[in-house]
């Protein structure tokens, strides 16, 4: 049994040597290490209780049940969070949106990543059967770029024909979380704007036509705004539980795949985000 863990541990090394070499040096790398190392620690506890059982002397317990429980608890929960995410990794067909949030995420060398031009690509084909909906293109700076990922993400747009009044730009975020609220608080002015500039439009019309119904002489009526969130299928959930804290309860979702490689990587850092921000509120 205690080869399990040998294989666990085996198996996290040449994972992590993997996305090196094909990726580099990318966040959350530490995990894989660390994750193989405890279980070589369980492989020798596992071993080291086997062999005083045979031995028949006595050893204290509880220390070795705790360890045990607490890895077994941990990876219970790693497991259900996972089912979660990706039970929710799903898009939901929904046509003229009136703005959808693009979520940005780390460039490579300064350029567009496999990942973020799978989110664009989806975005332009959406842009291209929507053409009345606005797009906010989210996130800014890492911390060695030189351009902000919204900067880069709305060259490729443009490049790719979708017009420059159809795009807004927020470049102050890092996390998800600013990405989703800060894009929102975008959105909103950007409605206001509008609202406004509607009202100022029909008061300065010179008159309205006798014929003309009085609901169609209303404007700047307030109504919900239909909001989609494009980004990876691992990072789906957590996006819309945070719009969900900023009152957006039915943001449309809208998946994009990941490379099968970096795919246990990213969900489980992913994972282990969405149980932090429940532990600290975010969502």
């Amino acid at each position: 049994m205690e080869l399990i863990f040998v294989a666990i541990g085996i198996a996290s090394l040449a994972y992590v040597f993997l996305i090196f070499v094909e990726y580099g040096l990318t966040s959350f790398m530490w995990f894989w290490p660390l994750f193989a190392l405890l279980n070589f620690i369980m492989f020798f506890m596992v071993r080291y209780v086997r062999k005083k059982f045979k031995e028949k002397k006595e050893i204290p317990l509880r220390p070795f049940v705790f360890f045990f429980a607490t890895y077994g608890l941990s990876v219970v929960t790693l497991l259900t969070i996972l089912a979660v995410i990706f039970s929710n990794a799903y898009t939901r067909v929904q046509n003229n949106l009136d703005y959808v949030i693009v979520v940005g995420t780390n460039l490579v060398d300064n350029k567009i990543s496999k990942s973020l031009e799978r989110r664009l690509d989806r975005a332009i084909e959406y842009a291209r059967e929507n053409p009345n909906t606005v797009f906010v293109l989210s996130g800014g700076r890492s911390e060695y770029g030189r351009n902000t990922e919204a900067t880069v993400m709305y060259h490729y747009m443009i490049n790719a024909g979708v017009p420059d009044k159809n795009l807004l730009l927020e470049f102050y975020s890092d996390s998800t979380q600013e990405k989703i609220g800060f894009s929102l608080m975008t959105i909103h002015q950007d409605h206001e704007q509008k609202l406004l500039a509607e009202k100022v439009r029909h008061h300065n019309e010179p008159f309205v036509r006798q014929n003309q119904k009085r609901d169609d002489i209303i404007v700047g009526v307030d109504r919900p705004l239909s909001i989609g969130i494009i980004t990876s299928d691992f990072n789906l959930l957590r996006a819309k539980e945070i719009a969900k804290k900023y009152g957006v309860m039915e943001a449309c979702p809208m998946a994009t795949k990941t490379d099968e490689l970096m795919l246990v990587h990213l969900a489980v850092r992913e994972a282990v985000a969405l149980f932090k921000d429940r532990l600290v509120g975010n969502i």
